[in-house]
């Protein structure tokens, strides 16, 4: 019974009728308070009706009953674009792009976070087909697709020729082209008024290291602009500077081993492990302790002692897709930089076997 329940729900909300959903679940919250997926569906249909509130309470209980969901964020971040909550929607943004990089709701709120940040017009946030772009996508009703299907293979079958276009691809240069709108306003204050930070800066720096930052990210050195940005968060500059960092940090790509610049060695981390969070890496070494469990695979890296001549340090990784390890050969690992009560790990993206110990 109660799947069916959900299993019907499901089917109102595909064919998007939010307020019947509604009707059918809310009497039967204490039924499910355990069941993050009723409390999805209900937040969902909340929130495609308009009732902000309750959407926000019933997401908030799918969250805590089964964090880091990709849905569940995505309604979270829309209702605090919303309401112009900006560095609340930005931070569950970036935390959905982390965990799903083509997620396209989050790629066109960190779009749309930028134009905000251009204008400084909070209005964008209002305009209803805007927003609505921004919601979990709902699941797909198979009658609304299969018309425009029947109509355009009956359309394919009338033409006598095939016209094949090729897409015009955008210019490189052109994929950044919203750094240069993201400005620190002459009015707002650069430097904060508490102490504490760890890196003290005039206003002066904190200015020039901010240009220097979309310098980098124009000049496609992610890993550097990520370092600066680094600096200015740890430094004494204000909310207002750090939170633009945090958007510029949204144009930062995941590269691959033949795009990666400027990787930093293993000795120049590990002075300073803070400034170097979230920047990709290319270390050579020897795996040991490897260790498989359904969720991935971790292993420690022996960095330097692929030869076995220098021991530079020994590094957690932890690999989330299949990949043939054994404890003794030689790897290169591409990876991003973790940090875990300031020791340094590494989240593998790539790897290369170097070599067999016979």
């Amino acid at each position: 019974m109660p799947q069916n329940l959900l299993r019907h729900a499901h089917r109102l909300l595909r064919r998007k009728r939010f307020s019947r959903v509604i009707g059918l679940l809310e009497s039967q919250v204490f039924r499910f308070r355990q069941n993050p997926e009723f409390f999805s569906l209900l937040g969902t249909a909340c929130l495609y009706s308009g009732d902000y509130g309750g959407a926000e309470s019933y997401l908030k209980r799918s969250d805590q009953l089964k964090p880091q969901d990709v849905q569940t964020l995505l309604g979270l971040a829309a209702i605090h674009a919303r309401r112009g909550e900006t560095d609340d929607a930005l931070e569950l943004w970036l935390k959905i792009v982390e965990m799903a990089p083509g997620c396209r709701q989050a790629v066109r709120g960190l779009d749309l976070l930028r134009a905000v940040n251009a204008t400084e017009d909070l209005s964008w946030f209002r305009d209803s087909k805007r927003i609505a772009q921004l919601y979990p996508r709902l699941p797909l009703d198979p009658r609304a697709v299969l018309w425009p299907l029947l109509a355009v293979a009956f359309l394919a079958a009338a033409l006598t020729g095939v016209f094949v276009i090729a897409p015009r691809l955008p210019r490189r240069s052109s994929l950044r082209s919203g750094v240069q709108q993201v400005q620190l306003s002459p009015g707002q204050p650069s430097l904060a008024t508490d102490a504490g930070a760890s890196l003290i800066l005039t206003e002066k720096q904190v200015r020039e290291s901010f240009e220097q930052i979309k310098r980098y990210l124009l000049q496609y050195r992610d890993n550097l602009a990520t370092r600066e940005i680094n600096r200015l968060l740890a430094s004494n500059a204000s909310v207002y500077v750090k939170e633009k960092a945090k958007l510029l940090k949204t144009f930062v790509r995941e590269p691959d081993f033949s795009t990666l610049k400027d990787s930093f060695p293993y000795s120049e981390v590990v002075k300073n492990p803070a400034l170097f969070a979230d920047c990709y890496v290319r270390w050579s070494g020897k795996v040991a302790n490897v260790r498989v469990s359904p969720e991935a695979i971790t292993f420690d890296l022996l960095v330097g002692y692929q030869d076995e001549r220098e021991l530079q340090g020994v590094v957690p990784v932890r690999l989330e897709f299949a990949f043939d390890l054994e404890n003794g050969i030689g790897v290169e690992v591409l990876g991003k930089i973790a940090l875990g009560d300031g020791s340094i790990m590494l989240l593998g993206r790539s790897l290369h076997r170097l070599y067999k110990v016979p």
